[in-house]
This record gives C-alpha cells, structure tokens and sequence, in this order.
C-alpha cells in the first residue's frame, strides 16, 4: 500500500516552522520586512558574548600632533593598527542577525539592505539588551 505524501501550503510550512522552532527555542518572532516575512529567535547570552568579542581592525598612517603623517628612519610612513569601530558595529550587526534568523535563512541579511539592522534591533530588544527593564516598587 502506497502512503500518499501530505502536500502543504506555504503558509502551513510556514507554521509547521514556527512550531518546531518554539520547542527548541522558546519564543519566537515574525517581521515582515519589503516583502519578506522573517522568523527569528532571541540571541543567546553566550552567543552575545562571542560576537561582541570581534573587532574589526584596521591600518591607517601614524600622524603627529600637526598631522602631518610619521616617518621612520628610512623614509617610510608609519602605519598603526585602530579600531573600525563602524565596521565593527556593521560586523556584529550582520553576525547577530545571521545568528537568529530562521526563516529564510541567513543569506536574507546578504540580500536586503535593512535586514541586519532591523532584525538585529529587534533581537536586542526581545532578547533584553535594548529596552530599561519592568521595575516596580516593592
């Protein structure tokens, strides 16, 4: 006897996902993004911990207090090692929302422009890093 293979919307996919993920996850989110519908999970303490480690470094010439670029004994500009701290920020951004995103996959945040902002800012939020804490007076 033949089983007959069960054919599901794209919609029903769609929950069938969410559902999966809400038992190995906990909560998860939906943001509807241009035309894209984007499901994600809160960032993880350990995962926050490991991307916020990364700095983007970069070499630019050593300047004096004029500056005017510093030379060595031969001739040569002097160049330094600093922090890029926007490519940084834009790193951790992608690597976040890379990290959370369970629908479509990562490759989104390579595809649309916003995606890694807007997904990133929603994840801190959920995940408890983006808003002041509910405090009550006891």
């Amino acid at each position: 006897m033949k089983k007959e293979k069960l054919v599901l919307t794209p919609e029903e996919e769609m929950q069938v996902l969410i559902e999966k993920s809400k038992k190995k996850y906990g909560k998860v989110y939906k943001t509807f993004l241009a035309d894209e519908t984007i499901i994600w999970r809160k960032l993880k303490r350990s995962e926050y911990k490991e991307i916020m480690d990364i700095i983007v470094v970069k070499k630019t010439e050593k300047l004096d207090e004029e500056g005017n670029p510093v030379l060595d004994e031969e001739g040569n500009i002097v160049m330094q090692e600093v922090d890029d701290l926007d490519a940084t920020y834009d790193l951790r951004q992608e690597l976040i929302a890379k990290a959370v995103i369970l629908y479509p996959g990562p490759s989104i945040v390579d595809d649309m422009a916003a995606c890694a902002d807007i997904i990133t800012t929603e994840c801190m939020i959920k995940s408890g890093f983006g808003e002041a804490p509910i405090t009550e007076e006891c």
